[in-house]
């Protein structure tokens, strides 16, 4: 029994200094002894996206993709990436500072929370390659990044103020600008720039944002909200039976920078006094926010109610009861059953107006395009069949 092991070792070493390796294989077992299902079903998922990126790279001429360290790490080994979770737990238990029941609660809750984050990550990440693989199959193109590599981390993107795509592409006809978990705060020095970008600190964040038409970057900080608003909002939902989870949503109250530094400096004292195991002083107090409980189901219509989009499409992993699809607001679409089936997201490309029809072509825009693409060729046609030389238009 892994409780066994644990109590085995509890306390061996007060400093935590000369551990064994055969110690640390505690940790490995530890992890199968709870995921090992769940290990295998990750498997199964990483697969499943390694395959639509070898396809997008086939399709869009793209490079590669940039991970977060997080999501890099537990594609290339989900059950070393959880055993380093548990680091610091297993490092207090041979110390003697948590009990072997203590490390099991937080060490389970540890790997548990990295698991769903990681594989939300996962399906959020299909969910983009493969509306762009149906999107590629109509004529649509690459045309953000330039350097062809598309980064699914946005950790660090708006340092320079700004919050840029994900990845835009496009034909003759539109094109299409993908934010994945945007927006986030931008950079701030002092506190009255903290009063300028607080909104970004308390507005809630889909999973996606689609803008029709090449934007690279949303901030617009003249409206009620601090960017542009979305043409559409997507939200991923992959776990079993979503539907009947709950969240809490934080109100948030702005903060002045001296406040905001204040609660840094409490965080990080708290912090090393846990560390260090003694008594944390008197540490400043402050009012914390109020909790709003909210279906999981209804956030979609939290999201479209705020960021007020053409429309909100939420992608479910699996089938949906019937009830919940009829209780959802004007203006959501819900794409059930996708699991991991191109045909099914082709329906969202539907919904986005991937598809073309002659109804919205605009002839004389297309006429022009066409005629500027293959210049020499339209002004010697213009030379034969109307006696003019019309160069210095073009030049």
């Amino acid at each position: 029994m892994i409780e066994d092991k644990l109590r085995e070792v509890y306390g061996i070493d007060k400093f935590g200094k000369e551990v064994p390796q055969s110690i640390e294989e505690i940790k490995y077992e530890f992890v199968d002894y709870f995921m090992k299902d769940k290990l295998l079903e990750a498997k199964v998922w990483i697969n499943e996206f390694y395959r639509v990126l070898e396809e997008v790279k086939e399709r869009l001429k793209i490079y590669g993709v940039v991970y977060s360290k997080e999501m890099k790490s537990f594609l290339e080994d989900p059950r070393r990436h959880l055993v380093k979770k548990l680091f610091i737990y297993f490092h207090d238990l041979i110390r003697g500072i948590i009990t072997p029941e203590e490390f099991i609660r937080k060490g389970k809750q540890a790997i548990t929370s990295s698991f769903n984050s990681n594989m939300r990550s996962i399906y959020q990440s299909w969910g983009l390659l493969s509306i762009l693989i149906s999107l590629s199959e109509k004529g649509y193109t690459l045309i953000y990044p330039e350097h062809r590599y598309i980064d699914l981390d946005r950790n660090g993107k708006q340092k320079v103020g700004i919050i840029p795509p994900n990845v835009v592409v496009g034909n003759v006809f539109n094109s299409f600008s993908f934010f994945l978990e945007a927006p986030r705060p931008i950079s701030w020095e002092d506190g009255g720039d903290l009063e300028r970008v607080w909104k970004f600190y308390s507005l809630v964040r889909p999973d996606m944002l689609i803008y029709r038409g090449v934007e690279v970057n949303i901030v617009d900080m003249n409206g009620d909200i601090p960017i542009k608003r979305p043409d559409y909002i997507v939200e991923f939902k992959e776990l079993e039976g979503w539907w009947k989870r709950s969240r809490y949503l934080k109100e948030y109250k702005p903060l002045s920078g001296n406040e905001w530094r204040a609660r840094w400096l409490k965080g990080l004292y708290e912090g090393l006094a846990e560390v260090l195991g003694v008594k944390s002083e008197e540490t400043p107090k402050f009012e914390e926010a109020v909790n709003k409980r909210i279906k999981e189901y209804k956030v979609i219509e939290l999201y479209k109610a705020i960021y007020k989009p053409k429309l909100g499409i939420v992608i479910s992993r699996v089938s949906v009861d019937p009830a919940i699809k009829e209780d959802l607001g004007e203006g959501i679409v819900m794409v059930d059953d996708v699991g991991f089936s191109k045909e099914k997201v082709e329906e969202v490309v539907k919904a986005i107006g991937g598809e073309v029809s002659v109804s919205q072509m605009d002839i004389k825009e297309l006429a022009l395009k066409f005629a500027m693409s293959r210049r020499e060729e339209f002004l010697k046609w213009l030379k034969e069949n109307m006696n003019l030389s019309l160069e210095e238009y073009f030049e």
